[in-house]
């Protein structure tokens, strides 16, 4: 039934039943509301406090008057009074406060009702109800009148009408210091937030908010209200040319006469060319001589990307504005953040959440969401979890108690149909009990977040098995290549060692050897087992300079720099097998390019994105053989020293030889394939030429051989 009611209002009616279950009241009353009124700050419980009218002295009076019950009810029970005053007051409110109940209008539907037992202990204490009353109406007949036909009230939003007391924004003493000083200048009086998305600027805007609400801001800023407007509700409904630039010119004359007003524009780059339709002026042109003037302030919030590509250019905009730049806070003050919102969450989904959990959620939203920015992702993530938790138990109890009560009923037809009614009423009686304890809250312990779960929505958000254990994966993983990758035990015993060795990814190898010996087949697997995205790029594809292109985008002014292009996959798949095939035709400008990404495990694309490839596998294949030696010295030396540049060789974490197939290799894949006599089995491996091309043309002949043996048998 809350929906209607801002979180101011609906605080105060969940506290009013928690105040008539703490007194042990069997229903929620109008005594219960005023008390719950009076425990908050707001314009009414000033106008009590002046006729000495207190939640102490009221609980005091309550008590004695009603007293206190022996044993609490667990449901909450409105009386017919206390409805009837909701009603009211939503009346009131539709009338005129855009339908949003406030505290004073509970109050005046109290005293209008004139009954009840809170209006029986007010009278019990000699208050003057008249001229509470009186006081109240005119105060919010003012109100009403001051911002009943402002423009910006229909279309710009209260940002203080949904915050509580306790939402305090931690860690942000510097910005929000920065910006109620620049609202306190004469000139230029405009912050504009500048951050990543995610970072926090709109709940800094939120915390200014609550600070003005609960008085904590300096004086000049006392009795201001913050109102944010959307650019698409202003250009909403502005058909005709001039109508825009008439709404805009009215809503500023509006804030520059009421004097209380601060507007917050989010997205402000999307003013820059708002209503700037052939021949009309944009929503910052007409803004600029007041923003410059002081006459309104203005706090604006962009990102960074955008406030380059936007609000940068036009100079004589930027520079009526103080940049503020909002850093995305660190792991620290991550901390701190969650710890102090973790206790709301505790209550709103009633599971224990402990502080192994909050650092759990820290480090793998950073690990697995690193394309998102704290702290969104981490609140975010803490929610999905909880949600999830919430979401599986709920299930499990119902499905439990639905499953009760069919048993039950089922018993109890059957008691019917034998005419046993005495045993008939039992069973009806427990259905009911059990009716009313899945309506009941819960009194069993709470849940417990644990790391599994956590885990678990990692998994969900992301598409990767977190949770596998990675021994029992690499165990997995020498089997299926020892089985698969005929021939090759030393080089794949290499590959696993350098895994073990670096337990997180990023790794880098380098596999040599000749055609057809198992080197792009190992890596297919290893995408195969670990349920990692494969990206296959042949490198004799970016045998040119401009091939570059293709990896990280077209340069600006260039075609194609909107274009799709190869790394971007890692956005969408940042865990993922990259293989570059044939390594050695790659062109050097590429290779400068790899040598960054294994350096930095990190580059930019051409519009400034930062591609991550900290969770990737990197393999790169070469035909060239092993070892040559050096002029007439017995010295050997690798092959692929010359080719590729030892900067590029110092960054490759295993360089992984395949020795060459051998005849009793040959003969171990056919005899695994087909059963042929050893005759044919000798032609075959003449015939596949194994010297020069390894198993490639030996799989093709097999399968050859399997077909025709077929027909035979056919």
């Amino acid at each position: 039934m809350f929906h209607n009611y801002g979180y101011e209002v609906t605080t105060i009616l969940k506290n009013a039943e928690k105040i008539r279950y703490q007194l042990k009241h069997p229903y929620v009353g109008t005594e219960h509301l005023l008390l719950a009124i009076l425990k908050e700050e707001n314009e009414a419980t000033k106008v009590f406090k002046e006729h000495e009218v207190t939640a102490e002295s009221f609980k005091e009076e309550l008590l004695s008057v009603v007293g206190e019950a022996s044993r609490a009810q667990e449901i909450n029970l409105y009386t017919p009074m206390l409805k009837r005053v909701i009603e009211i007051a939503q009346m009131n409110a539709n009338e005129n406060n855009k339908g949003l109940v406030t505290p004073t209008h509970l109050v005046l539907a109290i005293l209008e009702e004139g009954e009840g037992v809170a209006i029986r202990i007010l009278y019990n204490m000699d208050i003057p109800l008249d001229t509470i009353y009186e006081t109240l109406k005119t105060k919010n007949i003012s109100k009403e009148k001051r911002h009943k036909n402002l423009e910006i009230m229909k279309i710009g939003i209260p940002m203080s009408q949904n915050i509580s007391k306790d939402s305090v924004i931690v860690g942000r003493e510097k910005e929000l210091s920065l910006m109620i000083e620049t609202l306190l200048r004469k000139q230029k009086n405009n912050p504009l937030l500048i951050g990543k998305a995610g970072v926090g600027k709109t709940a800094l805007v939120e915390e200014l908010a609550r600070r003005i609400k609960y008085h904590e801001v300096p004086e000049e800023l006392e009795g201001m209200e913050i109102i944010s407007l959307e650019m698409g509700s202003l250009v909403a409904g502005t058909k005709y040319r001039g109508e825009f630039e008439e709404k805009l010119n009215k809503i500023i004359k509006e804030v520059m006469s009421e004097k209380n007003i601060i507007l917050f524009i989010d997205e402000i780059h999307s003013m820059v060319n708002a209503g700037g339709a052939e021949g009309a002026i944009s929503a910052s042109d007409i803004l600029k001589p007041y923003l410059a003037r002081g006459s309104i302030k203005v706090i604006g919030a962009t990102t960074l990307e955008e406030y380059h590509e936007f609000l940068e250019h036009d100079k004589a905009l930027d520079r009526r504005f103080e940049r503020i730049l909002i850093e995305e806070p660190t792991k620290s003050e991550m901390k701190k953040i969650l710890t102090q919102i973790v206790p709301s969450y505790e209550s709103h989904y009633d599971l224990a959440i402990t502080e192994e959990n909050i650092d759990d959620i820290i480090e793998l939203s950073d690990k697995y969401l690193f394309q998102k920015n704290n702290p969104d992702k981490s609140i975010d993530l803490l929610d999905s979890v909880c949600a999830r938790i919430k979401r599986k138990n709920t299930h499990q109890t119902n499905k439990d108690a639905a499953q009760e009560l069919e048993k039950i009923h089922k018993r109890k037809e059957k008691y019917i149909r034998s005419q046993n009614y005495k045993k008939a009423m039992e069973e009806k009686a427990l259905e009911e009990h059990i009716r009313l304890e899945m309506q009941t809250p819960s009194l069993s312990p709470k849940l417990e977040m644990t790391k599994s779960d956590i885990l678990e929505m990692i998994e969900a958000k992301t598409n990767i098995e977190v949770r596998t254990d990675k021994k029992e994966l690499l165990e997995n993983l020498e089997i299926t290549l020892k089985k698969e990758i005929l021939g090759q035990d030393i080089a794949i015993d290499k590959i696993l060692e350098t895994c073990k060795i670096n337990e997180q990814t990023g790794l880098s190898f380098l596999l040599i050897g000749g055609s057809g010996v198992g080197k792009t087949e190992t890596v297919k697997i290893i995408s195969r087992i670990l349920k990692m995205e494969l990206i296959r790029l042949d490198m004799s594809e970016y045998a040119t300079q401009e091939s570059i292109n293709k990896l990280i985008g077209a340069p600006a002014g260039y075609i194609g720099y909107n274009d799709a292009y190869v790394f971007q996959r890692l956005i969408e798949h940042p865990f993922a097998v990259i293989l570059l095939d044939e390594i050695e035709k790659a062109h050097p400008q590429v290779l400068n390019l790899l040598l960054q990404i294994l350096d930095e495990s990190y580059i930019m694309d051409r519009k400034g994105n930062k591609i991550h490839f900290e969770h990737c596998l990197i393999f790169m294949t070469s035909n060239i053989e092993g070892r040559r030696k050096v002029g007439f010295s017995t010295k050997t030396k690798p092959a692929f020293e010359g080719i590729l540049t030892k900067e590029l060789l110092g960054r490759i974490k295993g360089v992984i030889e395949y020795a060459p197939i051998t005849k009793e290799v040959a003969k171990t894949y056919i005899k695994k394939n087909i059963k042929i006599t050893d005759q044919e089995i000798e032609h075959l491996i003449e015939e596949a030429e194994i010297e020069k091309f390894g198993l490639r043309n030996l799989k093709f002949l097999v399968q050859k051989k399997k077909q025709e043996k077929n027909l035979i048998e056919n």
